[in-house]
């Protein structure tokens, strides 16, 4: 027996022993799987064969028949009833326990089209189970994503690995077999039919050789809130795992792939030589637009790889790095000089907040805002929110590279100062307050432009937003941003915080800072609720720390009179009723 196909002598016997298993009840599909059909057998000689019947009750059993022909090797028979089996296609009841060798290369035997359409229809949905999931994994980046088609194949393999990982070697055996290249266009088949269909049905869009999930599918996702749906079909699948080493007799060749797994596993801790087989990373196929071209999310780029890449000839260029800030995150100012000027470069480092550091920031805040902890979920943020505002002609700094393995964002530096700086220096000088009001009220209305996109951004403190020297307003550190975020909660820390500043000052400004703001973010479209809001004890608390009482009653009490006029306006405004 060599090659992949089995020689006819052979499949006519396997087709009798199926007739055998199945009666009296009809064949409905048969299909040959494992090792021999993509020319890797190693120390696995048997057949592994999946058989449907029709039968009127729940059939699953395992059958093992030597072939005559071949005295050394066996049929291995699953045998399930043409219900069950749909049943597992279409909602994963077993676990996926029926239906996974559809996943891997199989030589159909009995109804090719039967086969052929379910097929598709389990790796349907396993696309769209994974794309629900990087839209979980991802909230804000899965707008940029950009996905290799090859992501699906390498993650629902890591997906079972992960579940029953002596599985593993049977994944490793498709991808060094006698064809490789052939084995996975034989598995990526079926899942390009079961994206096509996504495509129709508006989950996602294609891309020069690339999948976006679409906006839409995005929406529904989070509405749904299937993390736990998830959860609990993750939990179910590994109990059903669970159940096959418990009846190890039902699947064999599991027991198998058990025991090369327990040798490799026993070896590894005497001998440094011998390592367990790995999948690939399906992250590979994930990537995400830079203006330094795609980069994948499996990307490990550090500081000094950054530089030798964007400037392969460096033999001229002079280096400096030098950590500029951040309790929570490392900010270094990365310093490029050359024969003709110096460029200057922000590189953050996005570190998990665990630990001390984290603790008086939850205190804070506590029950009145939740902050993303999780390094690589505040670098998603930063990184997707960045773009999208961009995009929407709101001034951010460029974002230049990006290292999701190294947590890593390079962005370009923007030359000016931020709010608090320009706060501290007013004094006395007309001229000086005249100028600081003018820049608020302009952060007042792009706040609202920003708000109006349904975008909230999370930090919205005076040092995180920068003045350039040209009077363009930028808003930096956007890793707390979010679609759909706590806008109230922007206006209630940007009016207390500055109050934080402008007490060193005067009352006057403090009132004149927030009636700018309110002003401007009201005229461009800002909710009133926001500012109702941002005057509840639930915000106020918050900046007693920060914020002398006397200061945060002065702005509250700014807010309250702005809403008062802006009410009497809109009443006035308002066509009389007139009774003849």
């Amino acid at each position: 027996m060599r090659g992949r196909i089995l020689e006819d002598t052979v499949t006519s016997e396997i087709l009798n022993i199926c007739e055998k298993a199945a009666s009296p009840n009809r064949i409905v599909a048969a299909s040959i799987h494992g090792p021999h059909i993509y020319g890797y057998t190693g120390k696995r000689k048997d057949v592994d064969v999946l058989l449907i019947v029709d039968s009127p009750r729940l059939t699953l059993k395992y059958r093992h028949r030597r072939l005559r022909s071949l005295k050394d090797i066996s049929v291995c028979l699953l045998v399930v009833d043409q219900k069950t089996f749909e049943k597992d296609t279409e909602k994963d009841w077993l676990g996926g326990l029926v239906v996974e060798n559809m996943l891997t290369p199989h030589q159909p035997l009995i109804n090719r089209d039967f086969l052929w359409d379910h097929e598709v229809k389990v790796k349907k949905r396993i696309v769209i189970e994974i794309l629900g999931n990087l839209v979980l994994e991802y909230p804000e980046m899965s707008h940029e994503l950009l996905i290799k088609p090859e992501y699906f194949m390498f993650e629902s393999m890591a997906r079972k690995a992960s579940l029953y990982p002596p599985i593993t070697h049977r994944f490793l055996d498709i991808l060094r077999s006698n064809a490789p290249e052939e084995m996975r266009e034989q598995i990526m088949k079926g899942f390009k039919a079961a994206l096509e269909e996504a495509a129709d049905e508006e989950l996602l869009t294609f891309s020069n050789g690339h999948i976006k999930i679409a906006k839409k599918y995005i929406d529904t996702v989070q509405r749904r809130k299937l993390r736990v749906i998830n959860l609990l079909k993750a939990v179910r699948n590994a109990i059903l795992r669970h159940s096959i080493e418990v009846f190890p007799k039902m699947m064999r060749s599991l027991i198998e792939d058990y025991a090369l797994y327990t040798k490799q596993l026993f070896e590894s801790e005497y001998s440094k030589e011998v390592h367990l087989p790995e999948l690939e990373d399906p992250k590979k196929y994930l990537f995400i637009p830079t203006p330094l071209g795609f980069v994948s999310l499996s990307e490990k780029v550090t500081i000094e790889d950054f530089v030798k890449q964007t400037f392969p000839d460096g033999s001229n260029l002079e280096v400096e790095t030098k950590k500029i800030g951040g309790a929570l995150n490392a900010v270094y100012m990365l310093k490029l000089r050359g024969t003709m000027e110096e460029q200057k470069i922000i590189v953050k480092v996005f570190k998990d907040w665990y630990g001390w550091k984290w603790f008086p920031l939850a205190l804070w805040a506590l029950g009145t805002r939740g902050f993303a902890v999780s390094g690589k979920t505040r670098l998603a943020k930063e990184y997707a929110i960045n773009r999208f505002l961009s995009s929407q002609g709101f001034h951010v700094p460029r974002i230049i590279y990006i290292s999701p393995k190294e947590r890593l964002i390079f962005q370009e530096y923007v030359e000016g100062e931020n709010l608090t700086s320009i706060m501290r220096q007013i004094g006395s000088s007309k001229e000086a307050k005249t100028h600081l009001c003018t820049i608020v009220s302009k952060i007042g209305r792009e706040v609202a432009k920003a708000h109006r996109l349904n975008v909230a951004f999370g930090d919205c403190k005076p040092e995180n937003i920068i003045v350039a020297y040209d009077q363009r307003i930028f808003f930096v550190d956007l890793e707390q941003a979010e679609r759909g975020g706590d806008q109230a909660w922007d206006v209630a820390e940007l009016l207390y915080y500055s109050g934080h500043y402008t007490s060193l000052t005067s009352i006057e400004v403090a009132q004149s800072i927030a009636r700018e703001f309110i002003n401007g973010y009201l005229e461009a479209g800002g909710k009133i609720d926001n500012i109702k809001r941002a005057r509840s004890p639930r915000y106020v608390k918050v900046f007693s720390f920060l914020t002398p009482p006397h200061i945060l009653l002065v702005i509250s009490n700014i807010c309250k009179e702005v809403l008062k006029g802006k009410s009497e306006k809109d009443s006035m405004e308002k066509p009389a009723h007139v009774i003849f």
